[in-house]
């Protein structure tokens, strides 16, 4: 390399050739980048020649990495790997909270703890802007340039610095304006309209406690979706009763817009999980991120969150 302009002139081919590697397709790599299919190809065009190197075996149907692009790819993360960390590291010596923000997040999480969140945040630290980033496509940090990644797991990634923000529990709910005679126990269930998430660990058998009491039903779902936000939508119509997260419930209760079914009972939870903020293993994190994750835990606690 002959001098660091023609480097930094290298890093947006480089990652767009990450793109490309891990997509499998100039498409799918133009999509994640913004850029046309051509682009791509122009891209990676100039970075075999300045390599001198092939990267790709292409055909008209497919793309395959050749054995030098494999290792050039490792490569290529490293390098975009501790340029990052070279801005991490010097945006953490600064006194004051300041430059963007990169933030991903599921869809339903993000709009409902981060959207309430964020104005007050942004006025406490003007000299922050933020980038918000909502998909429930799991991104890659380090290769997506994010600062920052809140995520619903059973176990954050080892080679990522996690901490728990709130766990995940459930909580049966119904409309406020639900014309049925609602069930003193769990086995009166069977009688009404259930909904629940769309995941495997919800089907069979629900195990619920009062005090040292349990009692166990199976439930036969009348609807089950995979979106809490479309769950949201159904169940203020009034037909049925939901299972649904606490985080999304308890602001609809506390709204009167739904109301709590078998308050004295406790679902035994079929799926735990919790929310973490996940970053890079960095040992100086940005003071941008830092005042962001410690607001935000606050912020949580405050609401009642957890």
């Amino acid at each position: 390399m002959k001098n660091t302009s023609e480097l930094a002139e290298l890093l947006p081919s480089l990652s767009v050739f990450i793109q490309v590697v891990e997509k499998g397709s100039f498409s799918s790599a133009g999509r994640e980048t913004s850029l046309a299919p051509s682009s791509v190809s122009r891209m990676i065009d100039r970075l075999e020649k300045r390599l001198n190197v092939v990267l790709f075996t292409r055909s008209t149907r497919s793309v395959t990495t050749t054995e030098v692009g494999l290792e050039i790819y490792r490569q290529a993360q490293a390098v975009l790997s501790a340029t990052q960390a070279l801005f991490s590291q010097a945006d953490s010596f600064s006194d004051t909270p300041q430059g963007v923000l990169r933030i991903t997040a599921p869809n339903t999480l993000g709009k409902i703890l981060l959207t309430p969140f964020l104005p007050a945040f942004l006025r406490r630290y003007p000299e922050i802007n933020v980038e918000l980033t909502l998909s429930d496509r799991v991104s890659n940090l380090a290769q997506d340039a994010y600062d920052l990644a809140l995520r619903v797991t059973e176990s954050p990634p080892e080679n990522m610095v996690a901490r728990a923000l709130m766990p995940i529990d459930y909580v049966l709910v119904c409309a406020a304006d639900y014309d049925e005679v609602l069930p003193d126990f769990p086995a009166g269930l069977i009688k009404h309209n259930i909904f629940f998430p769309d995941e495997r660990q919800f089907r069979g058998a629900w195990r619920f406690w009062q005090n040292e009491i349990m009692e166990s039903v199976t439930l036969v779902p009348r609807l089950m979706i995979n979106n809490s936000d479309a769950m949201i939508d159904a169940i203020l119509q009034g037909v049925g009763i939901a299972l649904i997260p606490t985080f999304i419930a308890n602001r609809y209760i506390a709204s009167g817009k739904l109301r709590r079914v078998l308050p004295d009972w406790r679902v035994e939870n079929p799926l735990p999980r919790n929310t973490y903020a996940i970053t890079l293993p960095n040992k100086l994190l940005p003071l941008k991120t830092r005042v962001f994750i410690d607001d935000f835990m606050q912020w949580i606690k405050a609401e009642g969150r957890i």
